[in-house]
């Protein structure tokens, strides 16, 4: 929130004398140029270099649209909790839907059941997000590129194009919103490369 402080400055008690009129120079034909605003964003960055998640430039978002991008990466990062851990992040009760919920159990029951272990560095970047304030919705899209993420096992490791990552994934996302600034993921499919 934002507090604008105004001050009150040489008042006194009497009545102050009329200005007495003084020549002054010609007023300057060019006008002053009015400056840019500079962009201002309600968007949060949630990389985690120790969790090993890094995001992208972010758009310069405000209101419910940056809400929005918020809830998304919290999502994005809390999956790729889920994918380090092999099990699923308590967050997903808040942040998806109970089917969002059932892709990472299974997710987490495969990877676990496989003893792979996930590493490294998993880049994300959230884009063309928007709102449908009437209906209580909203779309985005995730790019998520695992090219320096590790995965091993106890045959080996692996590269990402041999888990089936081999390029950057595309990933369309919607939302709903649950209560005045809360939205919930439900559901993330991939849609190509990005």
């Amino acid at each position: 929130m934002t507090v604008l402080v105004g001050a009150l400055a040489g008042c006194t008690g009497s009545t102050p004398e009329a200005p007495s009129p003084t020549a002054s120079a010609p007023a300057s034909a060019t006008p002053t140029p009015t400056p840019t605003p500079t962009p201002t964003s309600d968007v949060n960055d949630e990389s985690d270099t120790a969790l090993g998640i890094v995001f992208g430039d972010a758009p310069a978002l405000e209101g419910d649209a940056a809400q929005v991008y918020n809830w998304v990466s919290v999502f994005e990062k809390e999956y790729w909790r889920t994918m380090t851990t092999n099990e699923v992040s308590p967050a997903f009760d808040l942040i998806g839907s109970p089917e969002v919920k059932i892709q990472m159990e299974s997710m987490a029951g495969n990877n676990a059941k496989s003893k792979l272990d996930v590493g490294g560095t998993f880049q994300v970047t959230i884009s063309d997000v928007a709102v449908d304030p009437a209906a209580g919705s909203a779309t985005a899209s995730a790019c998520t590129d695992f090219s320096k993420a590790t995965f091993t096992d106890p045959n080996g490791s692996y590269t990402p194009a041999q888990v089936g990552v081999p390029k950057p994934t595309h990933h369309d996302l919607t939302l709903r919103r649950v209560t005045g600034d809360q939205w919930r993921i439900m559901t993330s499919n991939e849609n190509g490369t990005c």
